[in-house]
C-alpha cells in the first residue's frame, strides 16, 4: 500500500509545474496539460460555445446557400461546391470572425480546426436535406 502524501503547499511555495512554460496566459506543464485558473476555465469554456454556435450559423447559411443555388443536385458539382463552402468558410472565421470576436486562438490546433468545420460540413449537409425535403 502506497502511502499518499497529505501535506499541504503553503501559498508562497510554486506549483509542481516550475518547469512549465507560459502561452499567454496558460502554463502547459511537462506532460503536455494546460493548467488554467477557474476564471481561465469559464472564458475558455464561453470561447469554445461561442465557436460551436459560429460554426453552426455558417453551417445553416451555407445550407440555404446550396438549396437556393444548386437545388437538387443530380450530378456531382455539388460536392466541388461543398469543398469550396468549406474551404472558405474556414478562412472566414480564422482571418474575420474569431479575431473579431478576440478569441484566443493560440490554443487551437488542427484537430480544434477539424471540428469546427466537420461542424459547418455537417450543418450544411443536415439544412440542405430538411430544405429539400420541406419546400
Amino acid at each position: 500500500m502506497v502511502k499518499k502524501d497529505t501535506k499541504t503547499r503553503p501559498p508562497t511555495e510554486k506549483p509542481e509545474h516550475v518547469n512549465a512554460e507560459p502561452v499567454g496566459d496558460y502554463h502547459i506543464t511537462a506532460s503536455g496539460k494546460v493548467e488554467q485558473t477557474p476564471e481561465e476555465k469559464k472564458r475558455m469554456y464561453r470561447e469554445s460555445l461561442l465557436r460551436t454556435m459560429v460554426a453552426s450559423i455558417f453551417g445553416i447559411i451555407c445550407g440555404g446557400i446550396c438549396y437556393f443555388t444548386l437545388g437538387s443536385a443530380e450530378d456531382k458539382f455539388w460536392l466541388i461546391i461543398l469543398m469550396v463552402i468549406v474551404t472558405l468558410t474556414y478562412y472566414i472565421q480564422r482571418r474575420l470572425v474569431f479575431p473579431a470576436l478576440k478569441m484566443n486562438m493560440a490554443l487551437l490546433n488542427w484537430k480544434d480546426w477539424f471540428g469546427i468545420q466537420f461542424l459547418v460540413t455537417i450543418f450544411c449537409l443536415v439544412t440542405w436535406t430538411i430544405l429539400l425535403n420541406i419546400l
